[in-house]
């Protein structure tokens, strides 16, 4: 039988002194250092310690702030402030900013419109499993300051035209200083970095049946047939072929 997650959760209860009340009852928050101890495993990517401390938590139980006096809203809030940590310490931990911040908002969205404690909690686990595996698959946790910045510029503007003189421009970095930097962290060119971005989000258009004539433009090609022509010279056949592939 499953546990149910709602009982392991303590709401500290409404008053008008909420630190004396504390003190009397000895019942505070969830320690500062267990929860960044928590928040540093999603940072780190390690998902089987997310789900040990997890566990823990459930057996042991957390105490937490009390944010409403709807029952329903008093989880959502929490749940909210939960993924936003998460997102941050993700972030922290290599992972892509604009990735981090639209799964952040995928996840608040959903909870929003759910009606049951329970149902929120359950999701909540599964968020913060999903955090975790993100940061384990795309992050880069050894790359300096310097290239994250450069990778999550690359990221923004994916849509765009991306040279090198362009990204160095709008970064304050020198243009020759840049490419050196980034194929000396990162083992590869920022050129053939750009492009296996842009192919990369080609395919998930083509999974959902855009038109070709819209991702060449979309991505920045100069035509249709440049985008072809990129496309098949990365992955070695070209987006139709890749299209009946995916039927």
């Amino acid at each position: 039988m499953e546990t149910n997650k709602l009982v392991s959760i303590n709401i500290l209860p409404p008053t008008n002194n909420p630190i004396f009340e504390q003190r009397e009852t000895c019942v505070t928050h969830t320690p500062y250092m267990v929860e960044t101890a928590f928040y540093s495993l999603v940072q780190a990517g390690d998902v089987e310690k997310v789900k040990n401390s997890i566990d823990n938590f459930i057996k042991d139980g957390i105490v937490i702030g009390r944010l409403s006096n709807d029952s329903l809203r008093q989880i959502q809030y929490w749940a909210v402030c939960c993924i936003t940590l998460g997102t941050r310490y993700a972030i922290q931990g290599g992972l892509d900013e604009m990735m981090a911040y639209n799964l952040a908002d995928s996840f608040i969205i959903k909870i929003d419109k759910m009606t049951k404690p329970e149902e929120i909690v359950d999701y909540l686990i599964t968020v913060f499993i999903k955090i975790t595996k993100s940061v384990k698959e795309y992050s880069h946790p050894t790359y300096s300051k310097e290239i994250h910045t450069c990778i999550n510029y690359i990221d923004k503007h994916l849509h765009e035209k991306l040279t090198i003189e362009n990204i160095a421009t709008a970064m304050g970095y020198s243009k020759s200083w840049l490419p050196r930097k980034f194929k000396k962290e990162t083992g590869t060119a920022i050129t053939d970095y750009i492009m296996s971005k842009k192919i990369e989000e080609a395919k998930s258009l083509l999974r959902s049946n855009t038109p070709q004539n819209i991702i060449a433009y979309s991505l920045g090609f100069c035509s249709q047939t440049h985008f072809i022509q990129c496309f098949k010279k990365y992955c070695g056949i070209t987006p139709n072929q890749f299209a009946h592939t995916i039927k």
